[in-house]
């Protein structure tokens, strides 16, 4: 999935949390939590950034490169589960603790996301074994098109034959609904 589409998830992660728990907060402290959860919904894919900036390439990264984006701890859901945890207990108050759970669930919407095509490593570290309901390893869009938008038609080509592609346009829709409501 597209960072549009983890971010849009994040924020209705987010959203949720705050209509369950329905926390005492004033404003300001509500758009903070949907801060929260819009950032730490895209979080996983911080270390795409590292990968881009190490091989100089924004266009396409090697194949080595995405299974390792795949397999690197930031991928893993276990992390995310033990940090959210840990903002939990150290907790002082319900905005800190609500933090932490949207850390965790945040974070989680893109695992979950993730796994419908491309696969997490949902028993890390004990397996580093992707998992996926559909095409887990399966491999990803690679082009050696150097041509900026003659790279990002033949993606857009790709892409929109994929399951995920109209779960992210159902995904924006619903961010969309809920944010201009």
């Amino acid at each position: 999935m597209l960072p549009t589409g983890h971010v849009a998830a994040g924020f209705l992660t987010a959203y949720a949390v705050i209509k369950i728990a329905k926390p005492d907060l004033d404003p300001g402290q509500i758009n903070q939590l949907l801060l929260v959860g819009t950032f730490f919904g895209f979080a996983p894919d911080l270390d795409e950034f590292w990968f881009f900036l190490k091989n100089r390439n924004w266009l396409v990264a090697p194949v080595k490169v995405i299974k390792y984006h795949r397999h690197f701890w930031s991928h893993a859901p276990v992390v995310w589960l033990l940090a959210g945890m840990l903002v939990i207990v150290i907790a002082q108050n319900i905005w800190w603790q609500l933090v932490g759970l949207i850390l965790w669930l945040a974070a989680w919407s893109h695992f979950v996301l993730d796994s419908i095509e491309y696969g997490i490593m949902w028993l890390w570290p004990a397996s580093g074994k992707l998992y996926a309901l559909k095409g887990a390893g399966r491999k990803p869009f690679i082009t050696e098109e150097k041509n900026f938008f003659k790279h990002s038609f033949l993606f857009l080509k790709f892409y929109t034959t994929r399951v995920s592609f109209y779960l992210e346009v159902l995904i924006i829709i619903l961010f969309l609904i809920v944010f201009f409501k």
